[in-house]
């Protein structure tokens, strides 16, 4: 399957204004409230998913129509970015003992692959 150049781009773009967003939120929880970084990460990782859901379906993948099959499906996909960045940052501040800037890179790497691939073949298809 070969897969557009200029739909990755927007894809990025995209994914660089909702990690901005995930990270403003993270840190802010957690430098200035105190917040636990594992919890700080699930809130963060919400407020970011409506910049992806709203540049994605606008932009991206040009969904102009609002359908609730989407959006259910979506929220299918945010679940699953959820658990796993949640997952990658307990590994990373529970189990390794690393800050929790290293968690939220860790999953900024792994994760953005695997849900363009399910929000390209299942969630916008």
């Amino acid at each position: 399957m070969a897969l557009p150049a200029d739909e990755i781009f927007r894809f990025v773009v995209v994914g660089i204004a909702a990690t901005a967003v995930h990270y403003f939120v993270l840190s802010v929880g957690v430098e200035l409230a105190g917040i636990d970084p594992i919890m700080m990460t699930s809130m963060a990782f919400v407020c970011a998913a409506v910049v992806t859901y709203t540049g994605q379906s606008l932009w991206v993948f040009q969904a102009r129509r609002h359908r609730k099959a989407r959006l259910a499906r979506f929220s299918v996909s945010v679940l699953a970015g959820l658990v796993g960045n949640v997952a990658i940052m307990a590994v990373a501040v529970n189990l390794l003992r690393l800050d929790y800037t290293v968690g939220f890179v860790s999953g900024l790497i792994l994760v953005p692959a695997a849900t363009y691939l399910l929000n390209r073949t299942w969630v916008f298809s």
